[in-house]
């Protein structure tokens, strides 16, 4: 029987899902409760959500926000990491998570709307966050307009000398 707090569940999850730029699913079996708690405070720290889900509940939101394959990964206890502005940075803390913790383990995700397996997790995981990307393009734009500047300033610093050279030719 759905009851109205499980659909303010489903709505909520749904939202998320939605708003969401990265979402990691991850098995959470075995980790202590001590442990949960500071793996909690590791994700919120870097502004990741990390919430324990009910299965079916995240399914049925997974659906109507439009992840059709991401109801495949819900099996067993299933925590989620839901990440709004760099996509990377949840699939980088789960990956670093698994490797502090044996009993831990991901089981797939979404970035920006496409499935991810749990063997690319480590992959994405080593991918540059979204600052990063957008430091090196500027740099990248910045470093020829430089060279252009430098050049320039060079070519009229030469036509000056030239105009100056021309005029006591003529005064001579």
């Amino acid at each position: 029987m759905v009851t109205e707090a499980k659909k303010e569940e489903i709505e909520v999850l749904r939202d998320k899902f939605e708003k969401a730029e990265g979402v990691v699913l991850s098995d959470y079996r075995g980790i202590s409760a001590n442990d949960m708690v500071e793996l909690r405070e590791s994700f919120t720290k870097e502004g990741i959500e990390y919430r324990v889900v009910k299965n079916t509940l995240a399914a049925i939101a997974a659906e109507k926000a439009g992840l059709d394959d991401l109801p495949e990964l819900l099996d067993g206890p299933i925590a989620v990491a839901v990440g709004y502005d760099d996509p990377v940075l949840p699939f980088k803390i789960t990956s670093d998570t698994a490797k502090k913790y044996d009993a831990f383990s991901a089981k797939g995700g979404v970035i920006e709307g496409d499935m991810v397996a749990p063997d690319e997790i480590e992959a994405i995981s080593k991918l540059s966050s979204k600052e990063e990307l957008l430091a090196s393009f500027a740099a990248g734009l910045k470093s020829p307009i430089r060279k252009l500047a430098f050049l320039l300033k060079a070519k009229v610093k030469d036509l000056s000398v030239v105009l100056d050279q021309v005029l006591k030719a003529k005064e001579e």
